[in-house]
């Protein structure tokens, strides 16, 4: 069953795959992954732990599928597998992103009341986090508590930082965002005469302005944030 006698190599093995864009291949590894581990009810930590990574990859490959419906049930299945890991772990990241897979769900599968909920909930585990906001006002338009979310985001997100050619707002701990994605954003209709909303656009336009012209440091911070956010692939601590 595609080499899963090496969980830990075949959760790296699925993330190669993803890279490539070999979507079908993935889906079809990452479903049997689980469903190998779900079908183990006595299931050891380590396990459990390669249990939850492989359904956030699975959630993340239905929804790059278009398979919403699908993407909502393996989200679930990731929240409540997830309160079943007895010990932390770096490498399943920090709650609100999966919070905010399954909200992103759930919005894509038309279920958008309780896709706001998931916002919500990834919004205040997170105390702010830009991505998840971002995608909450993309994907519930016109929502007056998605926008002041988003906005209060952007107000305590700090500086805008750069990273190679690109400009990012980068709150500590949390996912960078494309600045350049929050102004095309922020110049929607749904923020026609928002104050708190032209002010933040004005801030980060001037910001990124200011890097170019080197009148702004890019923000030494900015390393250690990335670095902080990257996947860690040493499975094999666990077993």
């Amino acid at each position: 069953m595609f080499g899963m006698n090496d969980p830990a190599q075949t959760l790296m093995q699925l993330e190669s795959y993803i890279k490539d864009g070999r979507l079908e291949m993935s889906e079809v590894m990452a479903t049997q992954f689980t469903e190998m581990f779900l079908s183990n009810k006595k299931r050891p930590p380590h396990e459990q732990i390669m249990l939850v990574r492989g359904l956030q990859i699975l959630c993340d490959v239905l929804t790059l599928r278009q398979k919403y419906s699908l993407a909502v049930a393996a989200a679930k299945t990731l929240l409540r597998e997830r309160k079943r890991v007895t010990q932390g772990s770096s490498n399943l990241g920090l709650i609100h992103t999966d919070l905010h897979r399954c909200a992103k769900s759930l919005a894509l599968a038309g279920k958008k009341r309780k896709a706001k909920a998931y916002f919500a909930k990834a919004d205040k585990s997170s105390n702010g986090c830009v991505a998840a906001a971002l995608d909450g006002v993309r994907f519930v338009p016109s929502d007056k508590k998605m926008i002041a979310t988003f906005i209060a985001a952007l107000q305590n997100s700090g500086p805008v930082t750069k990273s190679g050619q690109q400009f990012l707002l980068a709150p500590s701990n949390l996912t960078p965002v494309d600045a350049n994605e929050i102004l095309s954003l922020l110049s929607a209709a749904q923020f026609d005469n928002n104050p708190q909303a032209l002010e933040q656009a004005s801030r980060i336009a001037q910001q990124i302005e200011m890097i170019e012209k080197g009148e702004m440091a890019a923000n030494a911070k900015l390393q250690s944030a990335l670095d902080s956010l990257k996947p860690k692939h040493d499975y094999y601590e666990y077993s």
